[in-house]
This record gives structure tokens, sequence and C-alpha cells, in this order.
């Protein structure tokens, strides 16, 4: 069996969530709530390396769930590509043209496993990118007017019934 080369990435993470709060102590204290630079550091963060972005945001439980999944999903995907390789040099090896074909079929069932997790790598890459972006755009969005709104039931000019919603500015 083949080791995984995961401990390096798992190092580097660490390296890295460990000087995250470091790095977010450098950055200004006031941030202008309209600008996107926060969003498009944490974006680019994590096109880099899943998790990396959230870090940036400062959400520590998504960034090691997305980084950890990231690993998994590559270490599966390395995992399955081994097995191919192995089965492919059997096939090549083998002079029975019926242990050719079992070797070959084993080869393709390993191949299209292997292509099947790099499409969850992908998606999961997707959706760290979207994430950090949308979290770090709206990282200074003061989301406490969502308190002060008042949702009632009402009656129509024709007795339908409807709802009401009234905001309560500050």
């Amino acid at each position: 069996m083949r080791r995984f080369p995961s401990l390096p990435a798992l190092v580097l993470l660490a390296i890295l969530l460990w000087a995250g709060p470091g790095w977010a102590a450098g950055r200004a204290a006031v941030r202008d709530s309209l600008s996107l630079q926060q969003g498009k550091a944490a974006l680019w963060r994590s096109v880099a390396l899943d998790g990396w972005g959230q870090a940036h945001n400062e959400e520590w439980v998504k960034a090691l769930v997305f980084s950890g999944a990231e690993l998994a999903i590559l270490a599966g995907a390395y995992g399955q590509h081994q097995e191919w390789q192995d089965w492919d040099e059997r096939r090549r090896q083998e002079l029975e043209p019926d242990a050719q074909e079992y070797y070959a079929t084993r080869a393709d069932f390993y191949l299209k496993d292997r292509n099947k997790i790099l499409w969850w790598w992908l998606w999961l890459k997707l959706a760290s990118v979207l994430d950090a972006y949308v979290s770090g755009s709206l990282s200074n969005f003061d989301a406490g007017w969502s308190q002060q709104a008042i949702v009632e039931p009402v009656l129509l000019r024709d007795d339908t019934p409807g709802v009401r919603v009234r905001l309560m500015l500050p």
C-alpha cells in the first residue's frame, strides 16, 4: 500500500491557520463596510487552499471543515490514481487475453472513480471560494436591524389573508 502525501499538507495547513490571527491583527481595525477588499482577499486565499479564505475571515470551524474535506478528497483521488496505475501495469504485463480484459475492467473502474472524486473536489473548491468571498464581503454588514422587524398577519381589502412587514430603523 502506498502512503498518501498528506502529512506535509497538514503541517502547512496548521501553520497557515496558526498564523491567521497574527495576520488579522496587522489589518486595519476599522474597515469600510462597502469595500470588497476583504472578500477579494479571502477569495484568492481560498482559491490557493481550501479553508485559507475562511481562516482569513476568522471562521475557524469552516476553515477546518473545508481544508479537511479537501485533504480527504485529494487523498482519495491519489489513492484511486495509484490503483488505476497498478491495474493498468498488470494488464500490460499479462499475456492471457481474458486476464488482460479483467485487468482493463478494473483499471477502468479506478480511473472513472478517480475522475468522479476530482469532480467532487472541483465542487468543493467552488463552494469554498464562494463562501469565503461572500463571508468576507459581508463581514462588516450590520444585521442588527433584523431584530427590529415586525411581521404581523393582516386582512386585505377583499378579506384575503396577508402579511405586513414593518422595519424599525435605528
